[in-house]
């Protein structure tokens, strides 16, 4: 894990500066989310579709064979679901049976060894990925971004829009969302102007985080040594606090920073890293620290050029 970090980090930011335009970020944040939050609950119907057919299987008296097809799926759902109308029932049900036909064939007889099966597969679908961390990062610190002070300046309907997903990014994130009903997102011109204006606000950020990350990899630190690996983002911590005792925590000079920590954040917590007993003291302390600042804001005396940062 510490050899890997600095590299990984790296490589998520140029991703975020490579992969963040303000012309299509609104459209692909919602593709993410809407990709992310299905995809979760699909793997979770999975779960526990095989869940229950282990329970089933290992009663004393097993019911007469079981076969895979829609209508086992249909009668697995209604058991499941109580309270969905019937179009979302209807979804996931065909959501649930398109994946598990990429497993197992029509009519195969649900047994141990094809829940297995499916259990492997799903592994390999779901199985972490440094991709997959990059997509959360961008999601996330673009969400950030246009929740700041930024969105007095956008319409009614874009803030709502906006609101509508970092709530179903939330529940996607604590494996809540049960039935989103997606509605896409037009963005009127006025709200693409203000995008236009303020992105380089974002992106000079994020250089500037690319170029301290760049900086700690030329200084070869010891790939063994968390303290080496993860000093940058001691450093930015610190940058915090000095900038706070010096009035000036809601400027544009903190922003880097808080990116460094954020995403570093992501990146540590995600099941693609393995974690030993030190790393997950270090994770603890770097949340415990990040929550003293996270839901700071730009002040109301900030600068204009400032504008778009959270």
């Amino acid at each position: 894990m510490a050899t890997s970090f600095l590299g990984d980090i790296e490589n998520i930011f140029e991703f975020l500066l490579g992969k963040t335009d303000p012309k299509n970020m609104i459209n692909v944040v919602y593709g993410e989310v809407k990709d992310m939050t299905e995809s979760r609950i699909i793997q979770r119907d999975i779960e526990n579709f095989i869940a229950y057919f282990e329970v089933v299987l290992s009663a004393p008296k097993v019911p007469k064979k079981m076969k895979f097809n829609r209508e086992l799926i249909e009668a697995f759902i209604n058991r499941t679901y109580t309270s969905l109308h019937d179009s979302a029932l209807k979804l996931r049900v065909d959501s649930v049976y398109e994946r598990l036909k990429k497993e197992i064939d029509e009519n195969t007889e649900i047994t141990d060894g094809c829940l297995k099966k499916i259990k492997a597969g799903l592994y390999r679908t779901e199985k972490p990925s440094l991709e997959r961390i990059m997509k959360r990062a961008r999601v996330a610190t673009i969400l950030k971004w246009l929740q700041g002070p930024l969105k007095e300046r956008f319409s009614v309907e874009l803030q709502d829009n906006i609101v509508f997903l970092a709530t179903v990014y939330g529940q996607h994130k604590k494996n809540l969302a049960i039935n989103v009903e997606w509605q896409q997102i037009n963005v009127a011109d006025e709200d693409m102007e203000v995008l236009d204006s303020e992105y380089r606000v974002l992106e000079i950020a994020i250089m500037e985080a690319l170029e301290v990350i760049r900086t700690a990899r030329a200084a070869l630190p010891v790939p063994s040594s968390y303290q080496d690996q993860f000093q940058l983002v001691l450093t930015s911590f610190d940058n915090l606090v000095m900038y706070e005792e010096s009035g000036i925590l809601e400027s544009f000079d903190s922003f880097k920073d808080k990116l460094i920590i954020s995403i570093a954040l992501i990146y540590m917590q995600d099941e693609y890293v393995q974690k030993d007993a030190e790393l997950k003291k270090l994770i603890q302390l770097f949340v415990s620290m990040y929550l003293k600042f996270r839901d700071k804001h730009y002040g109301a005396d900030s600068k204009i050029e400032t504008a778009g940062y959270q």
